[in-house]
């Protein structure tokens, strides 16, 4: 996990609605993500987590800021350019049944990707298709099955061969797991860790939970109100937070006291907004360098 990162986003800004009346979403995020590494970007419903995912990916613009994917600066990427890095970024999303058409077939949606690619023919994406299913625990008949046939894990699985049939180097999920049961999520999230160690992509977890964020992640960076307030290794930050919002959060995880957690984050809601420039991160505007941690 050293050189150049996968991911580098320097000083993002994203505002969202009509110039005159618009609401900053993102203010002054950055981060990276390096190959094999995983950094969990924390934060409430609303705190910016998904708009971050989004630009990276160019589904939502970007006001002010570079988002850079290997070096190169893809922050006001055009269609092409952004087709073309396709192959090496891959979102997963919170529902996998509304991010699978119900009516297409299973090996439909997983050949998709892999459709214009040059010298794979066919038989080689048939191949291909298998062995994503294989990978994720999911027998190759299923390619012939439809996503209502499937059960939610089981379509959270199928949502992840679709993302790496065509090994991609940079994998964003955004709260891949927070639709399932406690005893699904657990085999998801260590799904994720078995399939980085085998294939080695970066991976930019976004998730509100943070004891599952600690278990995935090697880093992490905690969002409150669209600016990181707390980062570093993922052990460090959950065992001795120092910023009261990452406590608050820590409170929120289950716990026999449900009351005294909700209250904890609704007293830190009253709070004002933080004052004063972002924490410095280690990441360096002038140069692409992967921060010490």
């Amino acid at each position: 996990m050293s050189g150049r990162p996968l991911l580098a986003v320097h000083d993002l800004v994203v505002d969202l609605g009509r110039r005159r009346s618009a609401t900053r979403v993102v203010d002054g995020v950055s981060l990276t993500v390096a190959a094999g590494e995983t950094v969990g970007l924390v934060g409430e419903s609303g705190s910016g987590k998904s708009t971050i995912a989004r630009a990276v990916l160019g589904l939502t613009p970007v006001t002010d800021g570079r988002v850079l994917i290997d070096g190169v600066d893809v922050t006001h990427a055009g269609r092409r350019q952004r087709r073309a890095l396709s192959d090496d970024v891959q979102l997963v999303f919170q529902d996998p049944f509304s991010s699978l058409n119900p009516a297409r077939r299973i090996g439909d949606s997983l050949v998709e990707p892999l459709l214009n690619r040059r010298g794979v023919d066919p038989a080689r994406r048939r191949v291909l298709v298998a062995e994503a299913l294989h990978r994720v625990g999911l027998p190759a008949e299923s390619a012939h099955r439809y996503p209502g046939q499937f059960s939610g894990g089981q379509r959270q699985r199928i949502a992840l061969a679709r993302a790496l049939v065509g090994s991609p180097r940079l994998l964003v999920t955004d709260e891949p797991v927070s639709a399932l049961d406690l005893s699904v999520r657990a085999q998801i999230i260590n799904l994720l860790a078995d399939l980085q160690a085998e294939l080695g992509f970066g991976h930019l977890f976004i998730a509100h939970d943070l004891a599952v964020v600690r278990h995935l992640s090697h880093r992490m960076v905690v969002l409150h109100r669209g600016r990181v307030v707390e980062a570093g290794d993922a052990e460090t930050v959950y065992r001795r937070p120092t910023h009261p919002y990452t406590r608050a959060l820590l409170a929120a995880v289950p716990v026999p006291d449900p009351v005294r957690a909700r209250a904890a984050l609704a007293a830190f809601a009253r709070q004002p907004p933080p004052a004063g420039p972002a924490p410095d991160l280690g990441v360096d505007p002038a140069a692409d360098r992967h921060p010490t941690s």
